[in-house]
């Protein structure tokens, strides 16, 4: 699944050379049919650079000036490009978590890719298999009206991070921090947990085997492997 992705063709044939013919044949239908067919783009191959761009930004907050300097577009060009690319099934993002909304949407968001296999640094693309995986659920439990579910990233001045956050009706429900097999409790889950009193906190693991529930005043901890962890969402 990390090497191949989710999606049905590759993962059913299980072949990474399969994979690596179809992933980039995949991204070219996408942005030279599909998207060039559907909207008034001229520069098609600046955008098809915009998506090979934003892979290697995954897991860090997307900088959307940077972005437009990088493939030499206006602000609003890149702005608009990542939207496309957001309604055609590319990539999604998710903003940072704040008690002020409109605060929260003018942070920079952090986006991650629906073909996970395309990031090459393996713990960003362990994080965005996560991140699909809960992207998907927040989406179905709303959908089944379990409620006001959302997904966000938390980020603070100074630069203590937890990948996500998992909140109902605006308040925090479960933390969750990826990491390749580090089995010591994150400091920065420890930290948000309780400056937020999230009542659960899991450390996920790209790592077979482990399963540990801690305690922490009146908080539950769970250090667990991503295949047990995930297994269990929607």
């Amino acid at each position: 699944l990390l090497k191949l992705s989710g999606f049905p063709e590759p993962f059913t044939r299980g072949e990474e050379a399969f994979y690596n013919v179809w992933s980039p044949e995949r991204k070219k239908l996408l942005v030279r049919q599909d998207i060039r067919d559907a909207s008034n783009i001229r520069e098609i191959s600046l955008l098809e650079m915009l998506s090979h761009v934003v892979p290697g930004r995954v897991g860090s907050p997307l900088s959307i000036n940077s972005l437009r300097e990088d493939i030499g577009v206006a602000f609003e060009t890149a702005r608009d490009w990542l939207l496309i690319l957001e309604a055609f099934y590319y990539l999604f993002r998710i903003h940072p978590y704040s008690r002020n909304i409109a605060r929260a949407i003018r942070k920079e968001a952090k986006a991650y890719l629906f073909d996970w296999g395309e990031i090459q640094d393996p713990a960003a693309r362990f994080e965005n298999l996560v991140g699909l995986h809960l992207f998907k659920a927040v989406h179905s439990w709303r959908a089944t009206g379990e409620g006001e579910i959302a997904l966000h990233y938390l980020r603070d001045k100074q630069k203590r991070e937890v990948d996500f956050l998992v909140t109902e009706k605006g308040l925090p429900v479960v933390l969750v921090e990826c990491k390749r097999g580090e089995e010591t409790f994150s400091p920065a889950l420890d930290h948000f947990q309780r400056a937020l009193k999230a009542p659960v906190a899991v450390q996920i693991l790209d790592k077979p085997g482990v399963l540990k529930k801690l305690r922490a005043d009146g908080f539950v901890r769970w250090i667990v492997s991503a295949d047990r962890w995930l297994a269990m969402l929607p």
